[in-house]
């Protein structure tokens, strides 16, 4: 099943850029820590996405582990009902932490321009 692109989707505006050997190394690891391509990597810092390293496996461990804890509380929950805030007080802070830690951060132009910043 092809799905059609709309016009502003399709990717047909070619641009050149020259970089030096350690710019070009730079962008390449930039954009390999974060699990994109070069191309990708670029068009996120476009759209205002500043893309985040992906995590280390520490990172997922402790995830593991706060879900192990979110478990055991749950299984508390018909002997213990304020249990049920904890596991949800858990809930959110994985999802704080799985958000903070992968998805890209956004930033402002308007707002780094009026920082001075741009």
């Amino acid at each position: 099943m092809s799905k059609e692109k709309s016009e502003k989707d399709v990717r047909n505006v070619p641009i050149t850029v020259r970089l030096n050997e350690e710019e070009h190394e730079k962008l390449k690891q930039c954009a390999a820590a974060c699990g994109l391509s070069a191309a990708e990597f670029m068009r996120q810092l476009c759209k205002g996405n500043a893309p985040q390293p992906q995590p280390k496996i520490e990172f997922w461990e402790l995830l593991n582990k706060l879900y192990e804890v979110h478990d055991a509380f749950k299984k508390c929950v018909p002997y213990y009902p304020t249990a049920a805030e904890i596991c949800k007080e858990i809930e959110d802070f994985i999802l704080e932490l799985q958000q903070k830690s992968t998805l890209p951060q956004r930033f402002s132009i308007e707002e780094l321009t009026e920082q001075g910043a741009v």
